[in-house]
This record gives C-alpha cells, structure tokens and sequence, in this order.
C-alpha cells in the first residue's frame, strides 16, 4: 500500500464528538471466545512477567490470560464505568486519544503497552505511536491487536477499505513514521480460520539506542 496518509484517510461517517459514542458502557465482547484465548495467548507471549503495563483504549476486557502476572495493569480509555468493572486493571484514566493524543505518563515507565481490537478507531496515530514509544522503556513492545471486527460509523475510512495483510501494513507504517521503534512484526494468531473470529498482531519495540547516522 502507499504509506503516505492524508488527512481524507482518517474520515469516518460519524465525526461526532467520540465521548459522546462511548457515554453509555458497552459490556460485550467484540470477538469470539477463540479469538479472545489467542489474544491472550499473544500478551504472554509478547510481555514479560512482572511488569507495569498500558491497556489503551481500554474497556471492560483486557484479555490478560489467566495466571498472567503483571506488576501493575493502567487502563485509558473513554468510559469510566467500562474501565471500573475491568478485573485486570489497576486504575484507570478517562483520556480521548483522538482530542488529546498525548499520553499523561511520564517518560520511559511502562513495560509494555497494547491496544485490543481498537487501532481502526484511532484518528491520529502517528502522533499517538510517538507518545507510546515515549512511555516505554527501551526495548520494551507495543502490542497491536486486531481482527475484523468494528463499529462502522467510527472506524476510520482506510481501515474498512483495506484488508487483512493491507491493515498489517497500515500498522506497521505507523511505526515507521512515529519513528523510535525497531523494525515490526506481523503474525497471524487466527484461532480456526474460517470456524472464528481472526486475530491479529502488529508489534515493534523501542530502540534501545537511536539509530546511527551516517558521518560525513
């Protein structure tokens, strides 16, 4: 795909205020139980044990997989009531990353950060992958997790013209242009394919040191 992104590309049918979408709690599940499992099955895989991890755009799920052991789980997302009935969170910060992208954490101080089946709602997302590798510490991931699955009044206009590999790629150039991250990778977590909901996975890590420039 052209990785040049254009404004037009983030457009979505409802351009409402997206507080107003999220005012009232959603407690449903947005995948299968299969897809859920290999979510989690993808968050032991990717973040060590022990660790302070982000949840954004969080809800009432994070899918952490049982016996999974974490220092600390920080949620931010739009609807307090969602968060509050979240077993795998710590706290919780209502924060709308679409107003505000930058993240109220201070430099280098999580382990891990993931995004759950939420990255087609996100309208500015290089600004967003920038404020995510700020976070982090080095060589630490960022998780993106995705299937198929959206709301389509709020998911952006790129996101529902694309498809498996395409929004792969879209990922990954997001990481690309926020710059700071080691090269991405895609991995195809799909439980049954044809039998369950897919699942997805775009990560990339911090650069533990910046990347050399050429002396002259």
């Amino acid at each position: 795909m052209d990785h040049r992104l254009t404004s037009d590309m983030f457009e979505r049918l409802d351009e409402n205020d997206d507080a107003l979408f999220y005012t009232l709690p959603r407690k449903l599940v947005h995948i299968d139980d299969g897809a859920i499992a290999a979510a989690g099955q993808c968050i032991a895989q990717t973040f060590a044990p022990g660790g302070v991890l982000l949840d954004l755009m969080s809800s009432w799920r994070t899918h952490l997989p049982e016996g999974f052991v974490k220092q600390k789980c920080i949620g931010l997302g739009l609807n307090a009531e969602e968060m509050a009935d979240n077993p795998d969170l710590d706290e919780y910060i209502v924060h709308n990353l679409n107003v505000d992208p930058q993240l109220p954490f201070a430099d280098a101080s999580f382990d891990g950060v993931v995004v759950t089946v939420s990255i087609q709602y996100m309208i500015r997302p290089v600004e967003v992958f920038a404020e995510v590798n700020r976070i982090l510490k080095p060589g630490c991931p960022f998780l993106v997790l995705y299937s198929n699955r959206m709301f389509p009044t709020k998911a952006i206009r790129l996101w529902q013209i694309l498809r498996d590999q395409g929004r792969a790629e879209l990922i990954t150039a997001y990481f690309q242009q926020a710059g700071g991250y080691e090269a991405a990778t895609f991995e195809d977590w799909s439980p049954n394919p044809g039998g369950s909901d897919p699942m997805f996975a775009v990560y990339a890590r911090k650069q533990t040191a910046p990347e050399a420039s050429d002396a002259r």
